[in-house]
């Protein structure tokens, strides 16, 4: 089965230099055999334009360790090609040479004449020999860790923070990296913000870390994503969406995501960010029974579309009648009340009517 590397897994830049293409593969991606402290992976990327013609093939070996500290992370792979203007299809395939099992990814992807202004900010750990993304600034426990950013803009000045202090590099080049423990003698970063200056602009950057979206795709179908957006979809929106065919569902999910982008012209999506964590979060916390995960319950629904509530107040052991929990949200001016009716911890939503109405 071929699955979709979607926009939150794969970032592709447009330089003078040629097309950047970094692909974030998940740690827990990965399988290892019994008592091996290592899993061999033959990794190819194989690249096809409107035609369906081969325009550019890599294969590489990835030896990856198994190890505690890589638990929350993930593994770049970076490469540059020199592409025309056009469309093309990026096919990922990964074989396990140790366990033998295959797993291949596809995204469809653009190049226009338009290069990419102001690139992502890449935060790339080492650590006995291996590179990856890390989840923390942990400067104590990796042998570098490295800032990568590439940009299109004539800058003036580089910016960054690291916690309290901050640094300034006048006319950077891109790409510009720096390994942050040759300017900082702390052990732990705990924020980070990166800015470029150009002209009387001035761009804000969050450097990519790893986060459990990137493993979003792997955990949940097409099919799942595209009902998922039924929660947030306006009524025209879901209309739309709810009449694509089965080979349409990754190019519908990508279009409606840059209809959603509040940052346009950047690589990243905030809301589709967001999106995901509380869909995964709403598993994490509701999930019954394997036939009802957690994002399909009334409380996983509630919890996608506002977040965390305000307050909630519960009942857990009232007389005469179910048990029942009410969330509330202050600042939208709504309770939602959920009532366990058969007392197996399976709340459902008494007051269906107070999700759709405007206040």
């Amino acid at each position: 089965m071929i699955l979709p590397i979607l926009a939150q897994e794969v970032m592709i830049e447009n330089y003078d230099s040629g097309i950047d293409i970094w692909i974030i593969l998940p740690y827990d991606l990965f399988q290892f055999g019994n008592h091996e402290d290592f899993a061999e992976y033959q990794i190819s990327t194989q690249i096809l334009n409107k035609q369906n013609k081969q325009v550019a093939i890599d294969e590489r070996l990835l030896r990856i360790p198994k190890q505690d500290w890589l638990q929350q992370s993930a593994i770049p792979i970076w490469r540059n090609y020199q592409l025309g203007y056009g469309d093309y299809e990026l096919n990922l395939n990964l074989r396990n040479r140790n366990l033998g099992d295959r797993q291949s990814f596809s995204r469809k992807f653009q190049i226009g004449s338009q290069f990419t202004e102001i690139g992502q900010a890449f935060v790339i750990a080492t650590r006995d020999g291996f590179s990856y993304i890390p989840a923390s600034l942990a400067l104590a426990e990796v042998d570098s860790l490295k800032l990568h950013h590439s940009f299109a803009v004539r800058a003036e000045e580089l910016r960054l923070k690291l916690d309290e202090q901050t640094y300034r590099f006048a006319y950077p080049q891109s790409p510009f990296e720096l390994d942050l423990k040759t300017i900082t003698e702390q052990d732990s970063i705990g924020s980070m913000s990166l800015a470029l200056t150009e002209m009387n602009i001035r761009y804000n950057l969050e450097p990519l870390l790893y986060r459990p979206w990137f493993s979003f795709n792997l955990r949940y179908s097409q099919e799942d994503q595209l009902n998922q957006l039924r929660y947030i979809a306006s009524q025209n929106e879901w209309q739309v969406l709810s009449k694509v065919s089965k080979d349409k569902y990754q190019e519908a999910i990508e279009s409606f995501w840059r209809a959603n982008d509040p940052t346009l012209g950047t690589l990243r999506n905030e809301n589709r960010e967001l999106f995901n964590r509380r869909v995964m979060t709403a598993d994490e916390r509701y999930t019954i029974h394997k036939k009802l995960p957690g994002w399909k319950s009334d409380r996983g629904r509630i919890y996608i579309k506002f977040g965390e509530p305000d307050q909630i107040t519960s009942d857990a052991f009232p007389i005469g009648k179910a048990p029942s929990i009410s969330w509330h949200y202050f600042r939208l001016n709504r309770t939602f009340i959920f009532v366990d009716e058969r007392g197996f911890g399976q709340y459902t939503l008494r007051n269906k009517e107070d999700e759709y109405i405007d206040f």
